[in-house]
C-alpha cells in the first residue's frame, strides 16, 4: 500500500508540474487553432491529428459551459498522466522497481524546454512511443497494434515506429514469414487508419518540405538555435554515457534517432525542439541504464577490493 501511494504521489506531482509550465508558458499560436481544429476545418497534417481532439470535444460535450481552451487543458491532462505513467513502467525496466520514480523526474526536465505552443499532440506522441516501445520490449504485439492504430490518430509520425521494430526484431527473423506478417499488419494498420482520415477530412494540400531551409540554418547556426538546443542536448549527451550498459534491444531501437533527424530536416522546421520529443524515453531508458550500470561496476569493484 505505501509504495502505491508513492507511484500515486509521484505520478501526481511530476504531471502536474508539466502540466502547469504547460499552462503557464504555452501559447495559442494563429496557425494552431484549437477552437477550429476541434471543430474539423483546419488543414492536413495538423488536421489529422485528431485523437485528442476528439477527447476535448467528449470534455465539451460532457460540460457544454466549459469553452474550447479548459478542454484542450483536460484533454492534454490525461495526455500528461498517460505518458508519465507509461513512463514509469518504461523505467521499471532498466532499473529497480523502487527506484522507476526517476525515469517520471527526467522525463519532466527533458519536455519542459520543449513546451511552446499549443497542441493536441506532443505529450501523446510521447505517450504512445513510450507505451509501444514498452510492448514491443515485452513482445506484446497485438497490444502495440492497437496503440499503433490509435497513435497514428495523434500524429502520422507513429510510421517510425514501424523500422524500429524491424530494427529490434529482424535480427535472425529476415527469413521468417511470421516476422514478415508482423511488418505488414502494422504498415495495414497505419495505412488504414491514414486511409480514413483522408477520406473524412480530404489533404488538398501537400505537405511542405523545409529541408533547403533547414540546411541553410544549421549550416549557419545563430546563437538562439543553438541555445534552444542546448537543454536537450545535455540529456542526450548524459544518456549517450549509458549506452554500453543498455541491453541490445534498447541499442537496436536507437535506429529513432537518424529517423526522427530525416523527418525534421525534412518536413519540420529544425527550431522546434518539440519535433524530438518521441526520443524522451529512449533518453530516459538509457540515462536509468547508466545509473543501474555504474551501481553495479562500483559493487563489482567494491567486492573484488575485499
Amino acid at each position: 500500500m505505501r509504495h502505491r501511494i508513492l507511484r500515486m504521489l509521484f505520478l501526481l506531482a511530476t504531471s502536474w508540474l508539466y502540466f502547469h509550465v504547460l499552462k503557464q508558458d504555452g501559447y495559442e499560436a494563429p496557425w494552431m487553432p484549437l477552437q477550429e481544429i476541434m471543430r474539423y476545418s483546419v488543414p492536413p497534417p495538423f488536421g489529422h491529428r485528431l485523437l485528442f481532439a476528439f477527447l476535448a470535444n467528449g470534455f465539451q460535450w460532457v460540460f457544454p459551459g466549459f469553452g474550447y481552451l479548459k478542454c484542450f487543458l483536460l484533454s492534454q491532462l490525461v495526455a500528461i498522466l498517460l505518458a508519465f505513467e507509461a513512463i514509469r513502467r518504461w523505467g521499471a525496466l532498466f532499473i529497480r522497481q523502487d527506484l522507476a520514480f526517476m525515469a517520471q523526474l527526467l522525463l519532466v526536465v527533458i519536455l519542459i524546454p520543449t513546451i511552446g505552443y499549443f497542441n493536441f499532440y506532443d505529450i501523446g506522441i510521447v505517450f504512445f512511443f513510450t507505451a509501444s516501445l514498452l510492448c514491443l520490449y515485452k513482445g506484446r504485439f497485438a497490444a502495440y497494434l492497437i496503440l499503433l492504430a490509435l497513435g497514428t490518430l495523434n500524429h502520422e509520425g507513429s510510421l517510425l515506429l514501424i523500422p524500429v521494430f524491424i530494427a529490434m526484431n529482424a535480427h535472425d527473423n529476415l527469413a521468417s514469414r511470421a516476422f514478415w506478417g508482423k511488418v505488414m499488419a502494422q504498415l495495414a494498420v497505419w495505412v488504414g487508419v491514414r486511409s480514413i482520415l483522408c477520406w473524412w477530412l480530404p489533404m488538398e494540400v501537400v505537405p511542405a518540405l523545409h529541408l533547403g531551409d533547414n540546411v541553410r540554418e544549421l549550416l549557419h547556426p545563430t546563437a538562439w538555435l543553438l541555445m534552444r538546443y542546448l537543454p536537450s542536448g545535455l540529456w542526450v549527451g548524459v544518456a549517450a554515457f549509458g549506452i554500453r550498459y543498455a541491453p541490445i534491444l534498447l541499442k537496436r531501437s536507437l535506429i529513432l534517432l537518424p529517423l526522427l533527424i530525416i523527418t525534421a530536416l525534412d518536413f519540420g522546421i529544425i527550431h522546434e525542439v518539440r519535433l524530438f520529443d518521441a526520443l524522451a524515453p529512449l533518453v530516459v531508458a538509457l540515462i536509468l541504464c547508466l545509473n543501474s550500470g555504474a551501481c553495479l561496476q562500483r559493487e563489482a569493484s567494491i567486492s573484488s577490493g575485499i
